[in-house]
């Protein structure tokens, strides 16, 4: 079983929409797999299908066997229990959950961007704001593929919080202006 494989596993599921019989192939996967992909990504992803089915409670079962295998995974599965223990009224585990992650100091803007779309999503601007703030400094240096979408959800609090534009929109201003140019470029 090769990540392709399983990529092609979660398209298809898009197609059909039938995600509660993704996350049970994913799990029947995790209980059988043997090299090439880890237990634990299989889980994780099993825990999204979980999730988009509407089965939080599953969701959450699946994502806390990722993070009891300790495999390697495409993403913190912290993350992604956070969320739905946020689904299931549980905020303030899934908050203690947050915390964890940045006591361990993350250093993959991805961390960041994940942590901030889904406090973004519950409503919490603040947290928002101050998780992409920390990620676009660290992307600045280590991922500009990340920088684009840390600021662009960035921006959205900052404007939803009423504070003044500063020096991250004007980043992500000249950002778009490359993206802009950069077709133009081409042809010259």
């Amino acid at each position: 079983m090769t990540e392709d494989d399983l990529d092609d596993l979660e398209f298809e599921t898009l197609r059909t929409g039938d995600h509660a019989a993704a996350a049970t192939r994913f799990v029947e996967l995790a209980d059988t797999v043997s090299g090439g992909v880890s237990r634990a990504s299989l889980l994780l992803r099993a825990g999204e299908q979980w999730q988009h089915a509407g089965e939080h409670d599953r969701a959450a079962e699946a994502y806390r066997g990722a993070l009891d295998d300790g495999g390697e995974t495409y993403g913190d599965p912290r993350i992604y229990l956070a969320g739905a223990l946020f689904e299931l009224d549980r905020a303030d585990e899934a908050r203690a959950l947050i915390e964890q992650v940045r006591a361990d100091a993350p250093k993959d803007p991805e961390i960041f961007r994940a942590v901030a779309e889904l406090l973004h999503e519950q409503g919490d601007l603040v947290g928002a704001h101050d998780w992409s703030t920390e990620g676009a400094d660290i992307a600045r240096s280590s991922d500009p593929d990340a920088l684009e979408g840390l600021l662009r959800i960035r921006y959205r609090c900052r404007l939803d919080l009423g504070r003044p534009e500063d020096e991250y929109d004007a980043l992500l201003d000249d950002l778009l202006k490359k993206t802009d140019d950069a077709p133009d470029q081409q042809f010259h």
